[in-house]
């Protein structure tokens, strides 16, 4: 940031709700240290699910993010023994790039097929 600019405020509840993502991502990475490794991906996908539940609650409506962040909480909230984690962590990374792709091009997206 250049100096004599204003710095961009941050709303107080975004702000809190940021600060509780990182406490989750921190206490995450400390536990795997004692857990079983497969609950890394797990807790990797529920902090995506948390990021872009921020983004629902604090941007702009985006029905292909809307999508993915359904996608994570439905596998997050039942039994994870019922999950194909690697499909939906593979098709989260393909509905995320084509949200990225969009973006850096500009261009409106719509819905994530799936």
């Amino acid at each position: 940031m250049a100096p004599g600019h204003p710095r961009p405020t941050t709303a107080p509840d975004l702000t809190d709700d940021i600060v509780l993502l990182a406490a989750f991502l921190l206490s995450s990475a400390h536990g795997l240290l004692d857990e079983p490794p497969a609950y890394g991906p797990a807790r990797c996908a529920d902090g995506a699910r948390r990021a872009l539940e921020l983004l629902d609650a604090y941007g702009e409506p985006d029905p292909a993010l809307l999508n993915i962040r359904t996608r994570l909480e439905d596998a997050m909230c039942g039994s994870m023994a019922d999950v194909d984690l690697p499909s939906l962590l593979r098709t989260a990374c393909e509905q995320m790039l084509d949200v990225v792709t969009a973006r850096r091009a500009g261009a409106p997206h719509g819905p994530a097929d799936g």
